[in-house]
């Protein structure tokens, strides 16, 4: 039985896949239909969809938008102006993204990319994080989590502004994107979202799908003879395997691998992976 082959892009320079039996549905693919042509994956609603999925949205819409040198920021409210409901947080994070794009606006600069996360389990320790473009220094930045002018102006909070960088060899977007999602298993059980996001970002692009490249028969010879590493960089011209972190299935530890192979009892194999551009 011919097998589907999934793959999932941000901007051309990353991608996540996976080659599953026919019968199971695709993440963010529409009906689980193959695509004729490439096309915007679409914004999953955070509180219909397996909270996986919305990972693993957020995280290839952040490395399509943002890379080493952007910022990633942690954002405080002091005791006084601590927020009452996480509507409240919105809305001062609001006025927040407003006072940047005017402030942006003046130096001719465009409207800021940002996507963030709403942590806190209580209105007491309410915070958030966001990923944002580096056009305005991190002091600009800083100097805006205030309220008011002149004489009366007073920070909001504390600010923890930081470059993205490369951590231990894992592309720094991606380990970030990976921390601000860490509770999106809770917000999914509670059926509340808590993540915003810019509407000028690129999305991901689903590819078209290929169902005629593996079969069953195919994946097991390439599992046994231990190619399979190699025989999908070389079906990828120009990309090449990176190592992720997973839960092992059967030892729960935390680990880095280039496949996540699993076996079910109704579909067969099923195989995850993801790719750079070679540089």
């Amino acid at each position: 039985m011919y097998l589907r082959n999934i793959s999932i892009s941000a901007d051309d320079k990353y991608r996540e896949c996976s080659i599953l039996g026919k019968s199971v549905p695709v993440d963010l693919v529409k009906g689980g239909r193959p695509r004729k042509r490439k096309e915007n994956a679409s914004r999953p609603v955070q509180k219909n969809l397996n909270y996986r999925n919305a990972q693993k949205w957020f995280r290839l819409s952040a490395v399509a938008n943002f890379s080493e040198g952007d910022y990633t920021g942690e954002f405080t409210f002091a005791p006084e102006n601590r927020p009452g409901s996480i509507e409240e947080c919105e809305k001062e994070i609001t006025n927040f993204i407003k006072r940047i794009n005017r402030a942006r606006k003046k130096k001719d600069l465009p409207k800021m990319k940002y996507m963030g996360v709403i942590e806190g389990k209580n209105t007491d320790k309410l915070h958030f994080h966001m990923l944002l473009d580096n056009l305005l220094n991190r002091d600009e930045i800083d100097d805006l989590w205030t309220k008011g002018r002149g004489k009366n102006k007073k920070s909001i909070g504390f600010t923890n502004i930081e470059k993205i960088k490369t951590q231990y060899g894992i592309d720094g977007v991606i380990v970030k994107a990976n921390y601000l999602t860490k509770e999106f298993k809770l917000e999914n059980q509670k059926g509340k979202r808590k993540w915003f996001a810019s509407r000028n970002l690129k999305k991901p692009v689903v590819e078209r799908a290929q169902n005629w490249k593996y079969t069953d028969s195919k994946i097991a010879r390439l599992l046994e003879s231990e190619q399979l590493e190699s025989q999908l960089e070389k079906d990828n011209p120009g990309w090449e395997l990176i190592e992720f972190p997973r839960k092992n299935p059967e030892t729960q530890k935390d680990e880095l691998v280039k496949l996540d192979i699993r076996e079910n009892e109704y579909l067969g194999t099923l195989i995850y992976y993801r790719m750079r551009r070679r540089r």
